[in-house]
């Protein structure tokens, strides 16, 4: 469940920047200004809120299969982790025009639900306590 809590945090630190100083908006706004392009901010956050939805029903969809067979558990968390891993990779190392246009606080944000993934794993992964 901290993994379901932690990836609502991306979407929740996009609804503050959207709200106040727009600080995500204006660092890819710049970054693409450079090159005479511009981008919207419902593409910048939005991206944001799709990173942030993709992950809550990736955590959501384990913590359902939690109770199932201890092996498909593993497996979903898992994969989970490397979906989750994958698509902070993404925010963190994609680049267009040569410059990154997300910063690399929102990267890390967006890993938070895979170092608690990555502790659910590990709890999984172990044997079972004797009764």
């Amino acid at each position: 469940m901290i993994a379901v809590a932690l990836s609502l945090v991306p979407a929740v630190a996009a609804i503050a920047d959207q709200a106040g100083g727009r600080s995500l908006f204006n660092y890819a706004s710049s970054a693409y200004a450079a090159y005479g392009k511009t981008i919207t901010s419902g593409t910048v956050y939005g991206l944001m809120y799709g990173v942030a939805a993709f992950n809550l029903l990736l955590w959501l969809l384990v913590v359902a299969l939690a109770r199932t067979p201890r092996l498909i558990a593993a497996g979903a968390a898992v994969t989970a982790v490397l979906l989750t891993i994958t698509a902070a990779l993404a925010l963190l190392l994609v680049t267009e025009y040569g410059v990154h246009p997300f910063p690399p606080l929102w990267g890390i944000l967006a890993l938070l639900p895979a170092a608690a993934g990555a502790l659910a794993v590990a709890a999984l992964a172990r044997p079972p306590l004797p009764a």
